[in-house]
């Protein structure tokens, strides 16, 4: 049987200091059948000659650039992400910000959990680490099973850890933020009966640096109400579904608090087989 191909969608703005590491975590991945596109959306730290340049050496990469916005349009790596849609080659789609790392293992464990279970999509835990790298702040771990309903009330679906069939992104990425979290909900809205396999391996990592999303959190309520009027809710059923989400939010946070990882990020790499993860909802 021929291996099954990922194509990994790589969105970066000056990120010249993080794309050597995201390159070699890809480079490193057990599961040889990828190609990594490296998308460039407006850098100007020489972030874009290093993807060349990488581009040159292995085949699988490609180093590409994101057509200029609709007038009017906001920033945002929905627009890049979706141009990596447009140009993605393979029928399996992953995700990789350039800050974010990858466990050697982790495109084989999830092709071969999906294969296994007849999935369309999986998920797995993940572990923030701080901008040193130097070591892990807590770990999570998305449900075992979830549906739309649960989905409504958080958003159960890590980007970075995201296996996914091509067929459900057809409609991409809207310009507004949180746009994987809208995604999400529209793709389940309209497919009630999707399988989702949830691993409970510590295989992927989000980088928490002070500019990133983590860093505003106070505006986090305002970027999900937004969603959920994109999403087409009215403005009461909007404001509602922020009581379980932000309960959600605080319960997800304390838990992760509680849930310290007593290891640094490169061991965490270098882990055979991968950390194990308690079911979420364990302390």
């Amino acid at each position: 049987m021929t291996p099954a191909a990922v194509s990994i969608i790589c969105p970066y703005r000056n990120g010249a200091a993080f794309l050597p590491g995201l390159i070699a975590d890809v480079g490193a991945q057990e599961h040889p059948g990828w190609e990594l596109l490296l998308i460039d959306d407006g850098s100007t730290d020489g972030g874009a000659d290093l993807a060349a340049g990488a581009a040159a050496r292995d085949r699988r990469i490609r180093a590409l650039t994101a057509p200029p916005r609709p007038p009017g349009a906001p920033a945002g790596p929905w627009w890049p992400r979706n141009h990596g849609l447009a140009q993605a080659r393979h029928d399996l789609i992953a995700f990789l910000d350039v800050d974010d790392r990858w466990h050697p293992a982790k495109l084989r464990r999830q092709l071969d959990h999906q294969r296994r279970c007849g999935a369309a999509l999986s998920v797995t835990g993940y572990a923030r680490f701080d901008s040193s790298g130097s070591r892990l702040l807590g770990w999570r771990l998305p449900p075992p099973r979830f549906g739309y309903g649960q989905l409504r009330a958080t958003n159960a679906i890590p980007m970075l850890t995201l296996l996914i069939e091509r067929r459900l992104l057809v409609e991409g990425f809207q310009p507004c933020p949180h746009e994987d979290y809208l995604c999400w909900l529209n793709m389940f809205r309209r497919h009630r009966d999707l399988h989702c396999v949830t691993i409970p391996e510590l295989l992927a990592f989000y980088g928490v640096h002070p500019g990133n999303l983590t860093g505003a959190r106070w505006r986090m309520p305002l970027w999900a109400y937004d969603v959920y009027r994109a999403h087409g809710l009215g403005r009461s059923t909007s404001l509602l579904s922020l009581l379980p989400w932000g309960l959600h939010q605080v319960s997800s946070l304390l838990r992760s608090r509680r849930q310290p990882l007593r290891t640094t990020l490169a061991a965490a790499l270098r882990a055979e087989p991968p950390l194990p993860l308690p079911p979420a909802g364990s302390s």
